[in-house]
């Protein structure tokens, strides 16, 4: 009887001892991936990354809105991040199954990024740094100081 308690408890040991000295797998912890938006759109615009985690920081000159659409347009949004101001950084939305997700810009929805993560395999090489080179365009008017901006004003005859 007391050999099966001592080989319990080297056991124990083995099992305490064991779990500190084995590396950590990378898929034990998630990552955050950032993706910028500014009034060039997305960068980057595919972004390709494990079933973690995405959030969008603003660095253009103009408040941003990023949302996944509903499928009817009165319906709200999948994911809203409510509106950036510039500089701020979103929520996280946790990206939980395989394929591609589709975000806009609320305010132009003509700016579109994509979120493809893994659908067959558990994960893959992540692809989602922003290009350093992608500047946001000059706001009219930004160098010049003869410039003079008046509001669009329009009349129905």
């Amino acid at each position: 009887m007391s050999s099966i308690r001592r080989f319990v408890a080297l056991l124990g040991l083995f099992a305490l001892l064991g779990a500190g000295l084995v590396p950590l797998d990378a898929t034990r912890a998630y990552e955050v991936q950032t993706i910028e938006v500014s009034e060039a759109g997305f960068n980057p615009p595919i972004c390709r990354m494990n079933r973690e985690f995405v959030r969008f920081k603003n660095v253009g000159n103009e408040p941003r809105r990023i949302i996944i659409p509903s499928l009817f347009p009165e319906d709200p949004p999948f994911f809203d991040t409510g509106v950036l101001q510039p500089g701020e950084t979103s929520n996280e939305y946790k990206s939980e199954n395989g394929g591609s997700t589709v975000f806009v810009d609320a305010f132009d929805s003509s700016l579109r990024g994509t979120v493809i993560t893994p659908v067959f395999v558990p994960k893959w090489d992540t692809q989602c740094t922003p290009d350093p080179n992608l500047q946001p365009p000059v706001p009219l008017c930004r160098k010049s100081e003869h410039c003079l901006r008046l509001p669009a004003i329009s009349a129905d005859r």
